[in-house]
């Protein structure tokens, strides 16, 4: 069994501090990766304004990537080229809800 893991990623020339919780929903098998920015205040990083995103992954797409912290960094470039597409630009105000 996995055990949770804080790292480091870098993608854009941006740190982002990953906190990763795996069987995070046991019943559903799904991890949960939090990416944060490293600074205090929180600064932007490249998967959000707000310098905090969340996101569930189902646990069999975990295992089968070559390490967490490599599927970290290939969950960020897809969440960033989701965020990117023209046809989401509608959708991008529902992407995440504000803090306030």
């Amino acid at each position: 069994m996995q055990q949770n893991m804080n790292f480091t990623i870098t993608v854009e020339a941006q740190d982002m501090v990953v906190h990763y919780r795996p069987a995070y929903f046991i019943a559903a098998d799904y991890a949960h990766f939090e990416f944060t920015s490293p600074y205090e205040p929180r600064r932007r990083i490249p998967v959000s304004e707000t310098g905090y995103r969340s996101h569930f992954s189902p646990m069999h797409e975990v295992v089968a990537a070559p390490s967490v912290e490599e599927y970290a960094r290939r969950l960020v470039l897809a969440l960033m080229g989701a965020k990117s597409c023209p046809d989401d630009a509608d959708e991008e105000e529902g992407d995440q809800l504000a803090l306030f």
